[in-house]
């Protein structure tokens, strides 16, 4: 009987080493795998990432200056994104939307932790407000981006 333990431990030795090689051997061919395909990713859409423009941020509080900047100088194409970190709802509201001439953007109600973005304005001046907050004001200027100096 003992001769038959000993086989039956040999053959589970050699069965258990082979089985766990082959899941080394799996893992490792799994791994390259994943490695690959994220190297490509990076390859392919890394221009994509490195071509888009960061958007400037611009944070809204309950204190003086409600928008902070208060006044922003952009060069066209770049995107401005206001932040509210404030537990209230405000707006950001061009004053062409109030006045009836050109409305170039307006949230709506931004609730709290809320993020507006406007991705392209032409060269202008965008003054702008809260509709709940009227003692609220910032400026935002766009200027034409020179190409040239750009990277």
């Amino acid at each position: 009987m003992r001769g038959f333990a000993n086989m039956f431990e040999t053959h589970h030795a050699i069965h258990s080493t082979g089985t766990m090689q082959n899941r080394y051997v799996s893992h490792g061919a799994l791994r390259r795998g994943w490695l690959a395909i994220l190297f490509i990713s990076l390859l392919v859409f890394s221009p994509f990432a490195i071509a888009a423009p960061s958007a400037f941020r611009i944070i809204v509080g309950t204190f003086f200056p409600y928008y902070s900047p208060e006044l922003v100088h952009i060069g066209t194409g770049t995107p401005i994104s206001w932040e509210n970190p404030t537990s209230d709802l405000h707006s950001i509201t061009h004053d062409g939307c109030k006045t009836g001439e050109h409305c170039a953007f307006d949230s709506g109600p931004l609730g709290p932790n809320g993020t507006f973005t406007v991705r392209h304005l032409p060269p202008g001046h965008y003054p702008y407000h809260c509709t709940f907050h009227p003692i609220m004001r910032g400026t935002l200027v766009v200027t034409e981006s020179d190409p040239s100096n750009e990277a």
